[in-house]
């Protein structure tokens, strides 16, 4: 999904030293493309670092996910699932409603009690 949503193979780091960066701010904004990063140096060593707000929200909601112990299990829990084949899908051209969902959840639990 990451790299779908940010072209990670067309992504660009570029470092800049403060000076430069400061004097370049406008443009650096105005020409970042989704995936790209600005690395912004202090005396050789990275500072801070630019990038796309989309990108940023990502960062933020996955570190919400990746700080919570029950948030990060459940995360894997359902990428073994996903892995497994064992995903819960609506019925084609129902929209995914709560009420569809739990449906589906339920009609699973009882077929995992039959097993």
């Amino acid at each position: 999904m990451y790299s779908e949503a940010y072209g990670s193979e067309d992504a660009v780091d570029r470092y800049l030293n403060v000076t430069e960066a400061r004097r370049q701010l406008l443009d650096l904004v105005e020409n970042l493309h989704a995936g790209d990063r600005v690395i912004i140096t202090k005396r050789g060593r990275p500072r801070a670092v630019i990038v796309d707000s989309e990108r940023y929200a990502l960062l933020e909601d996955m570190a919400w996910v990746m700080q919570d112990p029950g948030r990060r299990g459940a995360l894997q829990k359902a990428w073994g699932e996903l892995q497994r084949g064992e995903m819960v899908r609506p019925p084609r051209g129902a929209p995914p409603t709560v009420v569809t969902l739990r449906g589906l959840v339920r009609r699973r639990g009882r077929a995992k009690g039959r097993a």
